[in-house]
């Protein structure tokens, strides 16, 4: 197995592990996947990922609009906010869905 190979099929198991809402531990107990290898390549794949932060924004327009915010990132990843939201569940969404996906947005 390639380099290549063998980090798309991590990142496979990783991404699956994700997605079960199960601790790592408890998914490999599961999938008979060794933690120590799953734990070593998650910490690998997700070492070089960019990290970001947010900002806030502000309207330019009537604040009493009840505007939404909307954000675009290519074709796969759209969020909308209607005013009020939660920003600690946003970053919290935004957080689960950049470290589950092997890909960049």
């Amino acid at each position: 197995m390639t380099r290549e190979e063998r980090t798309v099929h991590w990142a496979t198991i990783i991404e699956q592990q994700a997605a079960s809402n199960m601790s790592g531990t408890a998914w490999c107990r599961e999938n008979h996947i060794n933690p120590t290898g799953f734990y070593r390549w998650r910490r690998k794949l997700t070492k070089h990922e960019p990290h970001s932060g947010f900002i806030e924004l502000r309207s330019a327009w009537n604040c009493d609009s009840g505007t939404e915010i909307r954000i675009r990132l290519g074709e796969k990843l759209s969020i909308e906010v209607a005013r009020g939201f939660d920003p600690f569940t946003l970053r919290s969404v935004v957080e689960t869905l950049y470290n589950s996906s092997p890909c960049s947005v």
